[in-house]
């Protein structure tokens, strides 16, 4: 161990340290594996040394940027956990706008120096979720009708193998890496920064956020339905279903209520965008109507609540082609049997996420009306219930979905769904492992095994 921290520009801790506890945890109190070792990274190569010092010594990595995965794949037991949290550097380069990322940063941290310049670049919709995990494997949020998805827009990064090496990757280097890390998760090596195209962005744009009985809700769904056959792409949507708590910050009449809040953003001239979503507050009698003008950087924020830090949380997610009304009225029928508060998100994916090719990068899933995510939050010492629940959910509705295909950053690792969700794309996947981690030293993931017949 002192070999290792004399290497280490950052630090080096392990149990019995008085800083090991509060920088193993992660958001999901439901994941509690304890590291041997916890290397906080300061640059690069600590990452190398890390990398090295683990596979000398057999042990198991796992890599946190921001520790948002809902199955806790950035901590491992008994392993070697590669912290990047000290790694979240952002540099704007307005004149060509493009945003370089180290690894450790959040989304929060992108959109302060980005929206300082009235730039952004799609990335996810809860500010504190890392910007590695999201990019690696998609990263959906409410830019993805006109930019597609967070690893559509990136266009360079600097990544350690399994050997230890660092690499550019990019279109014009190590094509197939770049290619690869553009979808296929943490499965190839670190990366310690990224490059992504901005865009014109805020700092306001136009949100909205439309509350309706759980009663209406078919026919807010019917309504949903029609109006996404015409909506522009600079509309996106994300459906809410929630049972609302008995939270003194809400009127008394909405106490448990059962209720479907359409929000979302529309990504162009505020003035023109009112006329084009007043048809979303519309769609039944709206118990609340919060759309207006707001910051980009608190639309980013708004969703933060729903993830509390040190609650017990469990996910499950599908895609749909084609999702209609009574496989709809049967997902809210599953919903109440749910073993704790459950917060059910449909999102529209239309536009740019869905225009190009299943080949263009690792994320293959270019053809789905609706992605479906859940996330159920259970009292401790309920695992087993939650597990059972959330791989009952996924069993009955894999049937009508996208061929079973799951939004990775939202499932509990699985072959089948791994399988399934890369589709045409997992072959290649397997000979690119193969290339760059034969012998699978990044396993803490969705992970792709290699095709060594290369």
């Amino acid at each position: 161990m002192t070999k290792l921290k004399d290497k280490i520009q950052g630090e080096v801790l392990v149990p019995g340290d008085d800083q090991y506890e509060g920088t193993r945890k992660i958001f999901n109190a439901a994941i509690t594996k304890r590291p041997s070792v916890i290397v906080v990274c300061k640059d690069a190569q600590d990452v190398s040394e890390a990398v090295m010092y683990a596979t000398e010594n057999d042990l198991e990595i796992a890599v946190r940027g921001g520790g948002h995965h809902v199955s806790g794949t950035s901590l491992t037991e008994g392993g070697l956990l590669i912290d990047l949290s000290q790694m979240t550097t952002v540099d704007v380069h307005k004149e060509s706008q493009i945003v370089s990322v180290q690894g450790g940063a959040t989304l929060a941290d992108i959109d302060e120096e980005t929206q300082k310049h009235g730039l952004a670049m799609p990335t996810g919709t809860v500010s504190e979720t890392g910007i590695a995990g999201l990019a690696l494997s998609g990263g959906v949020g409410y830019l993805r009708g006109v930019l597609g998805l967070s690893c559509d827009q990136l266009v360079e990064a600097n990544v350690v193998t399994a050997s230890g090496e660092q690499k550019v990757v990019n279109k014009d280097t190590n094509d197939d890496l770049f290619w690869a890390i553009r979808g296929g998760g943490g499965n190839f090596g670190v990366v310690t920064e990224f490059k992504f195209n901005l865009h014109l962005v805020g700092p306001e744009v136009l949100a909205f956020n439309v509350m309706y009985d759980l009663k209406d809700g078919m026919k807010v769904f019917r309504g949903l339905n029609e109006y996404l056959m015409t909506a522009p792409d600079e509309v996106s949507v994300n459906m809410t279903v929630m049972d609302l708590p008995p939270a003194p910050m809400l009127p008394e009449f909405l106490h448990n209520k059962s209720v479907m809040v359409i929000a979302g953003m529309y990504a162009g001239d505020a003035d023109e965008g009112q006329g084009i979503i007043n048809p979303l507050r519309k769609l039944a009698e709206p118990i609340i109507d919060q759309t207006g003008v707001i910051p980009y950087t608190d639309l980013q924020k708004k969703l933060d609540p729903m993830v509390p830090q040190g609650a017990s949380f469990k996910g499950t997610s599908l895609f749909f082609k084609d999702l209609n009304e009574d496989t709809f009225k049967q997902l809210l029928e599953e919903k109440d049997k749910a073993p704790g508060g459950l917060l059910f998100q449909l999102w529209e994916m239309h536009g740019q996420v869905n225009s190009v090719p299943a080949d263009f990068n690792a994320f293959s899933v270019r053809d789905s009306q609706y992605l479906l995510l859940l996330d159920l939050v259970y009292e401790p010492g309920n695992d087993k219930a939650a597990d059972d629940w959330a791989e009952k959910f996924y069993e009955t509705f894999a049937p009508f979905s996208l061929n079973g295909a799951a939004y990775l950053n939202g499932i509990d690792p699985d072959k089948d769904v791994i399988e399934k969700t890369y589709g045409s794309n997992y072959q290649r996947l397997q000979e690119i492992k193969a290339k760059y981690d034969p012998h699978n030293v990044f396993t803490r993931n969705h992970n792709i095994k290699a095709n060594q017949n290369v």
